[in-house]
């Protein structure tokens, strides 16, 4: 599968509606969007998925947002985001890209461990306290956060032993 990116300043309407899939609140999308590299994804049919990269310091870049088109899903394409996404940060020297989820989101929390990320922390009540509106996922009321990390590991140079 062959993907296109495009960096984007301003989502359109469309690509901002992909967004909300992921992180249904407009305020809070709005909020990181403008501090975040945003790309759009494409393929020969068109819009295929979006992705949001947030520098949190020089060492850790955050996943803020990766959402795939719902007739893509489950096709491999949030896989080549989340590898689109540790090679940006491989291109920008980066230690570390971290994402965070639900603890109801099984199936991306399922996708992001396939992919080597760790988890190494839980924000207990973070949607109930950032979300105005429950969000319920597997019939279930997210409440809490994950945090999983992916360090960067670069190649090792081999050592002229002499």
């Amino acid at each position: 599968m062959t993907l296109t990116y495009q960096q984007v300043q301003t989502p359109t309407e469309d690509q901002n509606a992909l967004l909300l899939l992921a992180d249904p609140s407009q305020r809070l999308v709005a909020a990181y969007i403008s501090k975040s590299h945003v790309y759009a994804a494409n393929d020969r049919s068109g819009l295929v998925g979006m992705l949001v990269l947030q520098p949190r310091s020089q060492q850790v870049v955050e996943i803020m947002n990766v959402v795939v088109t719902p007739p893509k899903q489950h096709q491999g394409y949030g896989r080549v985001l989340l590898m689109f996404a540790q090679q940006w940060a491989i291109d920008r020297s980066y230690r570390t890209v971290r994402i965070a989820t639900g603890t109801t989101s099984l199936v991306q929390l399922y996708l992001y461990q396939q992919c080597g990320f760790r988890v190494v922390a839980v924000e207990r009540d973070y949607f109930t306290a950032n979300y105005s509106q429950p969000i319920v996922e597997n019939g279930l009321v997210l409440q809490d956060r994950l945090v999983l990390e992916l360090p960067i590991t670069l190649p090792q140079l081999p050592i002229n032993e002499q």
